[in-house]
C-alpha cells in the first residue's frame, strides 16, 4: 500500500513537472511554473543517518525524476557514524545538504559556523510554517532558523495486543504512570517457562516524565528530575520491567525485544510504528500490536507527550544555497510530507490530507493518539543542553545499575550542572 500511495505521488509530480502548460497551484495558492523548480547542473551531496533512509530516499528520488537526473546525491551513515561525522565536519568536505538529529545536532553545527541561516529563504518562498505546529517557534536560534524540520516525533504506548487478549485484560488507555505500573504488575507473568514481561522502558530518554510537566536539566528545582529518576528505578526494580542491565546497551535493538512475543508494552516513540511495518514487510513475526496514550504524571492535564523534530539543514559552505533551499521546502514542505506519511512517519509539515495518508499506512492502528496530544519539546533550544544531559545520563545510569544512591546522583549531577552553567 506504502509503495502504491509513493508511486501515485510521483506520477502527479511528474505530470506536473512535464506538463507543457502553466502548472496549477502550489500548496500556498500561487501560480506554478517550470522555473519554480531550478533545473541547473549543480549536483548536491545530502547526508543522512541510517534509520532515515527508506523514506529520504523516496523522496529524493521524486526530486530527481522532477529534475531529470541526480541533482541530489544520498550518503547514508550508520546511526553512531553520523554522530562521529558531524562532530568531525568542516567546511572542506563536500556537502550541501545535512541531516540533523533533533536541536542539539543543529546548535552544535551552528555553534561552530558550519549551518547557512535561512530566514531570508523562508520568507522568500512563502514556506507555510504554520503546518509545522507550535515547536516551530521554539527552534529559533540567536534569532534564525538553521535548519527546517523533516519530521516530528512523538512518544506513545505500543502494547502487544495478544497477550492482552490472553490475560482477558482491557487494553490500555490514557493513564497515570503509577496506573501503567500497576497494569504492568498484571501484566507479568511466566508461561511454560517464558517469562511474560509487564513492560520495557528503553534507555534513552531519563527525563521524560519531568519534561511531561515542563520541567528541564536547566531549571533550578531539581525535584521533578529527582522523582523521574526515582520513578524509573521503581519500574526498573518492579519486576514488571525487563531490567535495566540486560537493556542498558540494546540501543535501537529495543524493537526487536519487542517483537519476540514476551513483552505486552513499551514507551517508544512514532518511529517504531515504521519500524515494526517495515520488519512485517521483511516477513519477520511482529506481534499483533497498537498504540496508547504515553502514561501522563499524576498532576499533568490532559494528554500529554513529548517529541522533538529531526531536521536538515543547508551547509554555511554550499555553493548552490538557491537549488539547496528548493530542495529543503520540497523534502520538508507538501511533497515530501506526503511520501514520509505514506512510510507511516509523521512529517512535521502537517495537514488534514497528510493526516490521512498516515492514517491510512497504519490501516487499523490507533494513530490518532500520536495527534490528539500535546507535546512538550524533548529538549529545549538552548546552547550547552547537550553536555547537560551527557552529566545527567552518566549519574542516572550509575544510579540505575544500583552503583550509587539516588541522593548521591542528584548531588553529583547539582554539582557539576552548576559548574558547567557558570562556565562563560
Amino acid at each position: 500500500m506504502r509503495i502504491w500511495a509513493t508511486l501515485l505521488l510521483l506520477a502527479a509530480l511528474l505530470l506536473w513537472k512535464f506538463s507543457p502548460w502553466s502548472v496549477g497551484t502550489s500548496d500556498h495558492g500561487e501560480s506554478l511554473s517550470e522555473g519554480d523548480i531550478p533545473l541547473t547542473q549543480a549536483t548536491l551531496q545530502y547526508y543522512i543517518w541510517k534509520d532515515e533512509e527508506v523514506y529520504v530516499r523516496e523522496v529524493v528520488d521524486a526530486w530527481n525524476a522532477l529534475q531529470g537526473r541526480e541533482a541530489v546525491v544520498l550518503h547514508v551513515l550508520s546511526n553512531s557514524d553520523h554522530e562521529t561525522w558531524l562532530k568531525a565536519y568542516d567546511g572542506s568536505m563536500q556537502v550541501d545538504l545535512i541531516g540533523l538529529r533533533g536541536n542539539s545536532n543543529v546548535l552544535e553545527l551552528q555553534q561552530r559556523g558550519q549551518l547557512l541561516g535561512l530566514g531570508s529563504y523562508i520568507q522568500k518562498s512563502g514556506l507555510d510554517v504554520k503546518a509545522y505546529g507550535n515547536m516551530f517557534n521554539e527552534i529559533i536560534c540567536d534569532g534564525e532558523y538553521y535548519a527546517l524540520p523533516t519530521r516530528s516525533t512523538c512518544w506513545a504506548l505500543y502494547y502487544n495486543r495478544t497477550l492482552f487478549d490472553r490475560k482477558g485484560i482491557d487494553y490500555p488507555k490514557e493513564m497515570t504512570w503509577e496506573e501503567y505500573l500497576a497494569l504492568a504488575k498484571e501484566m507479568t507473568w511466566e508461561e511454560n517457562g517464558v517469562q511474560i514481561w509487564g513492560g520495557y522502558y528503553p534507555p534513552w530518554n531519563y527525563n521524560m516524565m519531568a519534561a511531561q510537566n515542563g520541567y528541564y536539566l536547566l531549571d533550578d528545582n531539581l525535584k521533578p528530575i529527582e522523582q523521574c529518576l526515582e520513578m524509573l528505578n521503581r519500574l526498573y526494580r518492579s519486576g514488571t520491567h525487563v531490567p535495566y542491565a540486560k537493556i542498558k546497551d540494546r540501543g535501537d535493538d529495543c524493537r526487536y525485544d519487542f517483537e519476540e512475543g514476551n513483552i505486552a508494552m513499551i514507551i517508544n516513540g512514532e518511529w517504531l510504528a515504521n519500524m515494526l511495518l517495515e520488519d512485517e514487510a521483511a516477513g519477520k513475526n511482529v506481534p499483533e500490536w497498537d498504540i496508547a496514550p504515553l502514561p501522563v504524571p499524576a498532576d499533568a492535564k490532559g494528554k500529554i507527550s513529548v517529541g522533538q523534530y529531526q531536521f536538515t539543514g543547508i551547509s554555511a559552505h554550499c555553493e548552490y544555497p538557491e537549488e539547496a533551499f528548493a530542495f529543503l521546502e520540497f523534502l520538508c514542505g507538501n511533497p515530501g510530507a506526503k511520501i514520509y506519511a505514506g512510510n507511516a512517519v509523521i512529517p512535521a509539515y502537517y495537514s488534514d490530507e497528510i493526516r490521512e495518508i498516515y492514517k491510512e499506512s497504519l490501516s487499523g492502528k490507533n494513530t490518532k493518539v500520536f495527534f490528539e496530544a500535546e507535546r512538550i519539546q524533548e529538549q529545549p533550544m538552548w546552547i550547552g543542553y547537550n553536555n547537560l544531559m551527557e552529566i545527567y545520563t552518566t549519574v542516572a545510569e550509575e544510579y540505575l545499575m544500583g552503583e550509587i544512591s539516588l541522593l548521591e546522583a542528584m548531588e553529583r549531577f547539582a554539582q557539576e550542572r552548576m559548574i558547567l552553567l557558570e562556565e562563560p
